[in-house]
């Protein structure tokens, strides 16, 4: 049966210690009945803002990064109803955690399409997501704000320029979240230094600016998804909860 959501452990160790933090993933299916799910949902201002929405895509893609982000929260042991629970916006529109009861988590979340993803640790830690749509006539314009660097690193890439570039881009996207920035950052600032296979699966990443940080990368049913996280916090994501994730989005439509 094909799932409409899953919630994954990253499996972060750091230094040899485990690091909670969990990865969520959602797609419109989720969000049959939005009216009606928003309300077991969404936090009262959330259901405001909702309602300042026009556009139905706008509306799905906001609940969908909610509940993606408020997934990930519960499963780091937040008890509290979900609607309970607000993800506002901060200075720089990145989410901030509000009415867990307790010291809230640090999430990230991203939305493309019709899924939403999100990550969520403590918060003594820091995590980037972003997913994006693999789309060829979007290519050009990642190209056109992309380094030398990064383009020779894309031509080289055993997966073809084109798909490479689109991987950059969401680990790019994923690092200026991490960073709690968004897009507001010169997007030189985010140049990758390497881009090669990764051991356990997809593609791994550092960068030239932002040495304490890597990113992870997966290309799965026509969605790139990027995890950023610090250097030595290392990602091992099992094989099976890949594939839950794969699900998900493979059934996106």
């Amino acid at each position: 049966m094909v799932e409409a959501s899953a919630t994954v452990s990253l499996g972060m160790v750091r230094h040899g210690e485990r690091v909670p933090g969990v990865l969520a993933c959602v797609h419109r299916e989720t969000a049959i009945g939005l009216d009606a799910r928003a309300r077991e949902v969404l936090h009262p201002n959330e259901l405001r803002r909702l309602d300042e929405f026009r556009a139905d895509s706008r509306r799905l893609s906001f609940y969908l990064g909610r509940q993606a982000a408020k997934l990930a929260v519960r499963a780091l042991g937040v008890s509290v109803p979900m609607n309970a629970v607000e993800i506002s916006p901060g200075v720089f529109e990145q989410p901030i955690v509000r009415g867990t009861g307790g010291e809230p988590p640090v999430v990230s979340l991203s939305h493309a399409g019709t899924v939403g993803v999100a990550v969520a640790c403590g918060p003594e830690h820091i995590l980037g997501v972003d997913v994006e749509r693999v789309d060829p006539q979007r290519t050009g314009v990642f190209e056109s704000v992309m380094s030398a660097r990064e383009l020779e690193l894309a031509r080289r890439a055993a997966c073809g320029g084109e798909l490479a570039v689109n991987i950059l881009w969401a680990m790019k996207e994923g690092l200026s979240k991490a960073l709690r920035c968004g897009l507001t950052t010169p997007f030189e600032v985010l140049e990758a230094e390497t881009f090669e296979p990764h051991a356990e699966g997809g593609w791994g990443c550092l960068f030239r600016n932002f040495a304490q940080y890597r990113s992870r990368a997966w290309v799965m049913g026509g969605y790139v998804l990027a995890v950023v996280s610090p250097k030595h916090s290392h990602l091992h994501v099992s094989p099976e909860d890949l594939e839950r994730v794969h699900q998900v989005l493979g059934s996106a439509r």
